[in-house]
């Protein structure tokens, strides 16, 4: 891990909320030498843009993703009150 790993992951939080993907809600954590990225988002499409700005932004360091989708279908039953 380098020095200027803290400096990266703000530049990355910065990036992920300007760029082309405009996410705001994915939690960015550094856990020792690791870097977790997590959260939520709409399209497969997003994921795909956000792991490919994170791989740009923290490049050499090891990062895990655990970004899921949304599930955007409407309910397909009622729901019970008691």
């Amino acid at each position: 891990m380098t020095d200027d790993t803290e400096y990266r992951i703000a530049h990355l939080r910065d990036r992920l909320a300007d760029d082309e993907v405009g996410e705001l809600g994915l939690r960015i954590e550094l856990h020792g030498a690791h870097v977790t990225v997590r959260g939520t988002v709409p399209t497969a499409q997003r994921r795909a843009a956000v792991q490919r700005i994170v791989g740009e932004a923290l490049v050499g360091l090891v990062v895990h993703t655990d970004i899921v989708l949304a599930d955007g279908r409407p309910p397909t039953g009622g729901e019970d009150l008691p």
